[in-house]
């Protein structure tokens, strides 16, 4: 299944110029792991995010928290409530 997060990924991997290959190797990860992923039919271990994060050349932050709201919405929602006073 395609997601926000997928879509991210692939768009921000092709305005790096870098291949599928190229971010798997400095994820740790698989080529066809990092293809899996971006045509939506496996799920990246969230743990490996921040690393992918890194390799994007994006916020952490931000990208956790899309990969938080593309699996488990409603908790995302829980987390990022901001009390408004």
């Amino acid at each position: 299944m395609t997601t926000d997060f997928t879509r991210f990924l692939r768009q921000r991997r092709q305005e790096l110029a870098k291949t599928q290959a190229q971010i798997a190797q400095a994820c740790g990860l698989s080529e066809m792991s990092i293809t899996l992923v971006e045509g939506g039919r496996r799920r990246l271990a969230l743990e490996r995010v921040p690393r992918l994060a890194q390799v994007l050349q994006v916020d952490p932050t931000e990208l956790c928290l899309l990969a938080l709201r593309c699996r488990y919405p409603e908790l995302t929602a829980a987390l990022t409530v901001r009390e408004v006073q």
